[in-house]
């Protein structure tokens, strides 16, 4: 402990001094990329007057990776990394993170990346920065922790696919897309091929996927007056790197139709996840615009979200591009999801015939582009000022784009949304074909 307040005593003279090599924006804002020996990418985006600093470490570690005798192995692998001792860093819990990290906090798995994001006050920052290099160079992992980490992962699990109904609608209609069963829902989320895993068993895939040559760290917030580099340095080049996984994961989806039952209900409800065009497609940036115009005019037409409902349209680029949600109004009494999908095509064709001229397309780009890396707009950078937790999302954008495709890739992506002017009916025709759509409708279990 004495050598770790020690070595935060250094970390903090050294990075105050004048930042170098770094990009102002037109916001004000200023920015940093750089990439350690080691492989680790490292972006900062300095946000004056910020009302905290938000880091997310993000890894090549989401379950597009993980061996399909091992499904569910990349979650167990976060739950260890987020909670397990290193070094001199304590264990901790779930629910010691809200008295840890008032600011807030996440750690959420995916299907590329899995991605920890801490929220903490600038005078916390090198503190945090210390616990984070600790933990990337190596958690303490006994079969305790990995029992502890399974029991919370069957719970989080558990809740995704069989607790609250929206959550139920989002994650089942992404598992039905790709082809998965009720029958092996149900066992895969038992998590019973994970059972016998021991220490000596996770450890490995630990310092396969958890090392500084497969991770980006974004660091965003109120860095006034530090040197970013200096205080990164020397926290983070001493790590050892290892082989990247590639940036190759890719998800494979089919249409399909399905009924089940929800104890809970008292009327059917329902959702469509719709497939779109693969991110790399250069008209994506179109379709992504196209959906933006669109989910707020099929809320306006089929009115707000009725409980258990929370919402009428999901749809996020960064998280899971390959799939856009909607929920349309359920027939009362149905048990046929193609009237779901044809509640959708009908209410398309209403919102397909308006006319979005430019200007509303122009607003609806500047209220977004900040999420692809552009200057922040006036009212959040205002709201950033008095809420730290909006911060999160930035940090978790910056690493995800940094391993994720890359920076080139993004820019450009955002150069084409920029020019997108397609109308946002363009891709109406592909988001109904059955063979692109996924509809799961929940009935109430009589």
């Amino acid at each position: 402990m004495a050598r770790s307040l020690r070595l935060l005593a250094v970390l903090l003279l050294s990075a105050l001094a004048p930042a170098a090599r770094a990009e102002m924006l037109p916001d004000s804002t200023v920015r940093e990329a750089w990439k350690l020996p080691n492989g680790l990418e490292v972006r900062t985006l300095h946000v004056p007057g910020a009302a905290g600093v938000s880091v997310t470490v993000a890894f090549r570690a989401g379950s597009g990776y993980e061996p399909a005798a091992l499904e569910g192995l990349s979650d167990l692998l976060a739950e260890v990394y987020f909670t397990a001792a290193a070094g001199d860093v304590p264990e901790r819990t779930r629910e010691e993170m809200a008295s840890l990290r008032p600011l807030g906090w996440e750690s959420r798995p995916g299907t590329r990346l899995v991605r920890f994001t801490e929220i903490a006050t600038p005078a916390q920052l090198p503190g945090v920065m210390l616990q984070l290099s600790r933990r990337m160079g190596g958690v303490r992992v006994d079969d305790a922790v990995v029992k502890r980490a399974l029991a919370s992962v069957r719970r989080d699990r558990g809740a995704r696919y069989f607790g609250e109904v929206p959550d139920g609608l989002y994650w089942r209609s992404a598992a039905i897309a790709r082809g998965v069963s009720d029958e092996q829902l149900v066992r895969s989320n038992s998590l019973a091929n994970l059972e016998k895993l021991s220490a000596k068993d996770v450890a490995p895939w630990l310092q396969r996927w958890y090392h500084a040559g497969n991770a980006s760290i974004a660091i965003v917030g109120n860095l006034s007056g530090l040197d970013m580099r200096k205080l990164v340095s020397p926290l983070f080049e001493p790590l050892a790197g290892g082989t990247a996984l590639p940036d190759t994961v890719q998800v494979r989806l089919k249409g399909a139709r399905r009924v089940s039952t929800w104890k809970s209900l008292v009327a059917p409800v329902g959702a469509i996840a719709s497939y779109s065009p693969a991110l790399t497609d250069s008209l994506h940036p179109s379709f992504y615009l196209g959906m933006l115009i669109t989910g707020p005019a099929l809320t306006h037409a089929w009115g707000g979200a009725k409980p258990p409902l929370t919402s009428r349209f999901q749809y996020s680029l960064l998280d899971e591009p390959e799939l856009v949600r909607f929920y349309p109004p359920a027939p009362p009494e149905s048990s046929d999801p193609e009237r779901l999908a044809g509640a959708l095509h009908e209410m398309l064709e209403v919102v397909g015939a308006q006319q979005v001229v430019g200007p509303m397309m122009n607003r609806v780009k500047k209220s977004v582009r900040w999420l692809l890396g552009a200057e922040l707009p006036s009212e959040l950078r205002e709201r950033l000022q008095r809420e730290a937790g909006g911060l999160g999302t930035l940090s978790s954008n910056l690493a995800t784009r940094a391993l994720w495709n890359g920076d080139a890739f993004w820019n450009e992506y955002l150069a084409r949304f920029d020019r997108a002017a397609l109308g946002h009916n363009f891709y109406y025709e592909w988001l109904t074909l059955p063979e692109h759509q996924a509809v799961l409708l929940l009935t109430p279990a009589h």
